[in-house]
């Protein structure tokens, strides 16, 4: 099956000696240097411009050079851009399968085991240089041993050694003695952050803030100029009318002095003034200038500003203000992945399986560890086995991060139970029923007995209650159901003969009549 690059062309199988050959890299007299301008010094509006147009037409050399001064002179964008670049080292690399053939499940693990390495996952932060610039570019320098070829690291190159063709503006080319080259496939990866549609030079981060990053400096300048003017009290020196011209340089000079040394001589007959300066508040427009600028680039690289500058209820807002950042780490993490799967997952495919339609491309994703509040485990621990749910010994553990103890390790352990008091006499086996209404009344009554429980678990060990519902009640209950008033009620009540009851249930109940009598007239607890 023939090979295709990013761009749909169809490319041959690259040669093992071409593969393992560094290609982009600086050499001395060479279209590919180190040495870089400085077109951000001193830049006003008509030279942003030129240059701005300047990478559309094809040479973003000066863009790409005043974007690195960007970040290095002005510190509130490199840090949000900053921010922006490593949101991803909050999220977990996962390569998953093609699909659920045996020679995809190792085509995964060989991916996973080259992303695994501490080298590439810092070069994943150089990739997300194209966030800025418009697109990064990353050589791969393979090895081959044993029969297999391995990641020996990843070289970041200069974006200044590359530019897109001039016919589309998508396609990127590799600066050389012989003019713009095709890149060598199977070598480079290259990422190309989409921030906005359109041409991808013109998608960096950079561009967007340039205009921003001009105009705070202008007010930075400004500001830096008025407070040389007003930022010092004014030295007022009077002279004279008499006074020759020597002393009147002599008085220049003592001025000048002190502003400096803050010591000075003059003749007596000389006086200078110290005039506190006044700004009557025009330093804040500078200053809110700048800061308006800084919100503007906030916007831009982050989406929003409650999370770095100091607003109003900015704690609050950020907490919202921070899912919206959280999107915009997806969505940078998805290009990045994707970039990965085409430029390095799946050269190490065809390399190590040939054709590429026999065994698929493994899937690389970036996943949102899941975070669990301790808390809240707490509470599905004491709640969750009670309803059915069953939980790991393992989560409880990794949540509380719990290492599992030695044999012979002291650990923590419940109180023991009191022990219960131990009798000489042996319990009557209870039926079935009786124990039923036992464990209901356990359950629905967890409060120490009184003379009054002991009477009804009495009356329902030994079967007193039993029959006397059997025996007497059965009656009773039937004229209950048909009575038609209260009064009726009472009646039927009233002529219950209790004197048919059993005489040890009669005795039990004039027992307990008596103890709650008594504990009421002195309001003492009912004791038997």
């Amino acid at each position: 099956m023939p090979l295709y690059d990013q761009y749909g062309r169809q490319m041959a199988m690259p040669k093992k000696a071409d593969m393992l050959e560094p290609i982009a890299q600086p050499t001395v007299g060479s279209v590919r240097h180190i040495q870089a301008g400085h077109p951000a010094d001193g830049i006003e509006p008509v030279r942003l411009s030129a240059i701005l147009r300047e990478a559309e037409t094809g040479d973003a050399t000066s863009y790409l050079e005043m974007a690195e001064q960007m970040e290095e002179k002005d510190l509130h964008y490199a840090a949000v851009l900053g921010v922006r670049k490593r949101a991803i080292r909050s999220l977990e690399l996962r390569v998953d399968p093609g699909d659920d053939s045996e020679a995809a499940k190792d085509a995964a693990e060989i991916v996973r085991e080259a992303l695994s390495s501490a080298a590439i996952k810092e070069d994943l932060i150089d990739m997300l240089d194209a966030i800025g610039k418009g697109y990064s570019v990353t050589e791969i320098m393979w090895q081959y041993a044993g029969g297999r070829w391995e990641v020996a690291g990843l070289e970041q190159c200069d974006p200044r050694w590359f530019e897109y063709d001039r016919v589309t503006g998508r396609q990127l080319l590799m600066k050389d003695f012989a003019g713009a080259v095709p890149l060598q496939p199977f070598k480079f990866i290259v990422h190309q952050a989409r921030a906005k549609s359109g041409l991808p030079i013109r998608a960096g981060l950079a561009r967007l803030a340039a205009w921003a990053y001009m105009f705070k400096n202008f007010s930075l300048r400004d500001w830096a100029i008025f407070a040389e003017a007003y930022g010092h009290p004014l030295r007022l020196g009077k002279y004279d009318t008499t006074s020759s011209p020597e002393d009147r340089r002599t008085l220049l000079r003592a001025v000048r002095q002190i502003g400096v040394d803050m010591a000075a001589i003059i003749p007596k007959s000389m006086e200078v003034d110290i005039v506190s300066a006044s700004s009557t508040g025009a330093d804040k427009l500078y200053e809110g200038a700048a800061r308006y600028w800084d919100e503007q680039i906030s916007k831009g690289v982050l989406g929003q500003v409650a999370t770095t500058d100091a607003i109003a209820g900015g704690h609050a807002v950020g907490k919202i203000h921070e899912e919206v950042r959280s999107d915009i780490r997806d969505a940078d993490a998805e290009q990045l992945a994707a970039t990965l799967m085409r430029d390095l997952a799946q050269p190490l495919t065809v390399l190590h399986f040939g054709d590429a339609r026999r065994v698929k491309c493994p899937r690389i994703r970036f996943v949102q560890p899941e975070l669990i509040v301790p808390a809240d485990m707490l509470q599905l621990m004491e709640k969750g086995p009670a309803m059915g749910l069953r939980i790991a010994i393992r989560d409880v553990r990794k949540t509380f991060n719990l290492s599992e103890p030695e044999e012979d390790e002291e650990v923590l352990q419940a109180p023991a139970a009191p022990a219960a008091p131990v009798t000489d006499t042996v319990a009557p086996a209870t039926p079935a029923r009786n124990q039923r209404q036992l464990a209901a009344r356990q359950v629905f009554e967890p409060r120490p007995l009184d003379a009054l429980d002991l009477l009804i678990d009495q009356l329902v060990e030994d079967g007193a209650m039993d029959a006397a519902m059997d025996e007497d009640m059965a009656s009773i209950l039937y004229a209950l159901e048909r009575a038609k008033s209260m009064d009726e009620v009472i009646k039927l009540l009233e002529g219950f003969p209790g004197e048919s009851l059993p005489a040890n249930v009669q005795e039990l109940l004039t027992r307990a009549s008596f103890a709650a009598r008594v504990a009421g007239e002195v309001n003492a607890p009912i004791e038997d």
